[in-house]
């Protein structure tokens, strides 16, 4: 059974704070896909989370570079934009799940592969306003839903 939480962001700077407090509930080897419009506040989260493991690096959209990799102290965090790129052979010839065991990962518009990876935490944006968005943590394993047991007591 998926569990699932639910949080409502008022603005970008929340949306990095509830990132910062998901953080250190992952560990390399981890996969987060971020779903959501564009401009949902998928790239406002990833640089809350890396903030969460204390990276110096600038987070940007890597919609035209593909995937970016932020450093930290205990691992990097990949972070992959799927919106151009049409076929899973096509995310396969990227060869970035060489680099999956050993970084947390962030995939934006990965819900089209989602059937390719075992088990994810899904992070859902959807806009509820000018600025605000309803977030949506939910895990399709049991690894990920003991993190949103975890998150239940940390935003709520």
């Amino acid at each position: 059974m998926s569990e699932k939480i639910q949080i409502l962001s008022k603005n970008q700077i929340d949306t990095k704070k509830i990132a910062l407090k998901t953080a250190p509930l992952f560990q390399s080897g981890d996969l987060i896909i971020l779903d959501g419009d564009l401009s949902a506040g998928k790239t406002h989260f990833v640089k809350g989370f890396t903030e969460g493991f204390q990276s110096e690096d600038l987070v940007t959209s890597p919609t035209f570079s593909i995937a970016n990799f932020y450093r930290t102290g205990q691992f990097d965090i990949l972070h992959i934009d799927l919106y151009r790129i049409k076929t899973i052979e096509e995310f396969n010839d990227l060869g970035l799940t060489d680099y999956f065991d050993q970084s947390v990962v962030c995939i934006e518009w990965g819900t089209k592969f989602a059937d390719y990876f075992d088990d994810y935490m899904l992070i859902s944006f959807e806009s509820k306003g000018d600025n605000e968005r309803l977030i949506t943590f939910a895990g399709n394993s049991d690894k990920y839903n003991s993190i949103i047991d975890s998150l239940k007591n940390i935003l709520c």
